[in-house]
C-alpha cells in the first residue's frame, strides 16, 4: 500500500510547500491544528509534517490521539522565522560589501 504524505502549517508557510508540490492543510492555531491531524486519520497518511508553533498546547491531546497507532508519523518541523536587520546594521553591511572596510556609524 502506498502512503501519502501532508504539511499541516500557517498560511503563509503553505504557499511554498504548495509551489514544491507538497499537499497542505491551513491551520491558524494549535486547535485547528489538532483537527486536521484527527481528520486525517482513517485516510491513508503515512507522514504528517506539523509545523512545531502548531502542536504547542496539544501534546496530551496528541499522545491520547496516537496512542497504539503506527502511522501516520507524525514529524514536527521548525516555524519559519524571519530575523529583521537593523537599518544601522544594514547600512554597515553594504559599506562593508561595496568598500571593503567595516564602518562604524553614530
Amino acid at each position: 500500500m502506498a502512503y501519502r504524505m501532508v504539511v499541516i502549517t500557517d498560511p503563509e508557510t503553505a504557499t511554498g510547500f504548495r509551489l514544491a508540490g507538497v499537499e497542505v492543510r491551513e491551520a491558524d492555531s494549535p486547535q485547528a491544528a489538532f483537527e486536521h491531524l484527527r481528520a486525517l486519520l482513517p485516510l491513508d497518511y503515512g507522514l504528517v509534517a506539523v509545523n512545531e508553533d502548531l502542536l504547542k498546547g496539544t501534546e496530551e491531546e496528541r499522545a491520547r490521539l496516537l496512542r497504539d497507532r503506527d502511522l501516520p508519523i507524525v514529524v514536527p518541523f521548525p516555524a519559519a522565522k524571519a530575523e529583521m536587520e537593523t537599518g544601522e546594521a544594514y547600512i554597515a553591511r553594504l559599506v562593508k560589501e561595496h568598500i571593503g572596510f567595516y564602518v562604524k556609524l553614530r
